[in-house]
């Protein structure tokens, strides 16, 4: 699948107005807010430090099957387990059409797009999320001005699914904690006795510019300062919002019988599909991200990135 266009003209990445059926009272809400005027209490937006910028979104858990309509569309119950967050609407049968403007579970009205992961078991038997926390970041772009939205139906898979425990994906894409913060490791640990149990899962920043997937759901993007560059490679030019969702489980007592559908617990991954109303996220890009602010969720008890 190709975007018509020039990779940075605002019919690609944009959206032109009324295809998103969001109100401009919306996106004069979002505008308002993310400047920091006063008198808001919806959400917060704070100057950040040069050269990084976020965005928070807290959703909770919306629904479980074994539908996953990147990998298997048109065949639901062909893959293992996975529980949604977000729009509500999400099965194998999706469409962008038929996920656009449909209720969403998150923090901010605008974020329609659709999340889901392996669900989690815990000596066989699901458990139910606590949340999922989605952070749109800047993260390795240099310049912070140059990061565009996600394109409309935009789909990407971050972590693997086949990783074992003698072949593990890197720590930096894929980790597991207590609690929040970025750090963690490639197996859940012993216990959570104050925190939930977390996983976090980093999606790659950077677009071909062309392809809205791809055969593996990977190739056409690309993670910023690999291998040591700077910033986006030439082959995926494109820099978008670096988004990382952490999911987070309440478990107490031992974790030593904690697995995911998908497999152990190395095969964590989770799955994008972007149903955003583009213009407000569009306006989030230009006011939290490329203006280099903290824009944090109106959820209160939701971490500071």
């Amino acid at each position: 699948m190709q975007v018509s266009g020039s990779v940075i003209s605002n019919s690609v990445l944009y959206d032109p107005a009324g295809t998103d059926n969001v109100s401009n009272r919306e996106v004069v809400k979002i505008t308002n807010t993310t400047k920091g005027l006063a008198g808001t209490t919806s959400q917060s937006a704070t100057v950040a430090a040069r050269g990084f910028g976020s965005i928070q979104v807290v959703c909770r858990s919306s629904h479980t099957n074994s539908d996953d309509p990147i990998v298997f569309p048109g065949e639901p119950g062909a893959a293992h387990q996975h529980d949604f967050f977000a729009n509500t609407s999400t099965d194998a049968f999706s469409t962008d059409a038929s996920l656009a403007g449909r209720p969403t579970t998150c923090s901010r009205p605008g974020d329609t797009a659709a999340y889901w992961t392996p669900t989690l078991l815990n000596n066989g038997r699901r458990v139910v999320p606590d949340r999922v926390i989605a952070y749109y970041r800047t993260s390795r772009i240099p310049d912070i001005t140059s990061i565009r939205p996600f394109p409309r139906g935009l789909k990407m898979i971050a972590g693997s699914a086949t990783a074992t425990a003698s072949n593990p994906q890197p720590t930096r894409i894929t980790n597991w904690n207590c609690g929040d913060g970025v750090q963690g490791t490639a197996t859940v640990p012993a216990s959570c006795p104050n925190d939930p149990l977390r996983l976090r899962i980093e999606f790659p920043n950077c677009w071909d510019g062309r392809n809205l997937d791809s055969a593996d759901h990977k190739s056409h993007m690309a993670y910023a300062g690999a291998n040591g560059a700077r910033g986006c490679p030439a082959s995926h030019p494109v820099a978008v919002p670096a988004l990382s969702l952490n999911f987070r489980w309440k478990i107490s007592g031992s974790l030593s019988g904690v697995r995911l559908s998908s497999g152990g617990v190395h095969t964590g991954h989770a799955d994008f599909w972007n149903s955003w109303k583009q213009r407000v996220q569009a306006q989030l890009v230009r006011d939290c991200l490329n203006a280099g602010r903290i824009c944090t969720s109106k959820i209160a008890d939701a971490p500071k990135p």
